[in-house]
């Protein structure tokens, strides 16, 4: 499976577990980011530690979550982002707009 759930308390990690984010993980990925938020989740966390490179479309995907997220008064954090995936949010600025630690 691509994608891990993990729960803990008051928030959730989702992992990716692939080196390339493709974006067509979306209907699983919203579909489970729902879920998770329909729970009462206050902080979701996306971590990103395994993967090393993010297409177009994934970005895209990472936007939806963020905003489905904080529509629902909902943190949202991406964790272990590598340097490379960093960068490429960083040229397109959503470093500014996505909590990355």
């Amino acid at each position: 499976m691509d994608i891990s759930i993990r729960s803990e308390g008051a928030f959730a990690i989702i992992k990716f577990n692939k080196k390339t984010l493709l974006g067509t993980e979306s209907m699983e990925f919203q579909s489970n980011l729902v879920n998770i938020l329909d729970k009462g989740t206050s902080s979701v966390i996306i971590d990103l530690s395994m993967v090393e490179y993010v297409t177009s479309w994934a970005i895209g995907m990472l936007v939806h979550a963020f905003t489905t997220t904080t529509n629902r008064h909902t943190k949202f954090v991406l964790e272990g982002v590598s340097q490379k995936v960093k960068d490429t949010l960083t040229k397109i600025r959503l470093d500014k707009v996505f909590e990355i630690q």
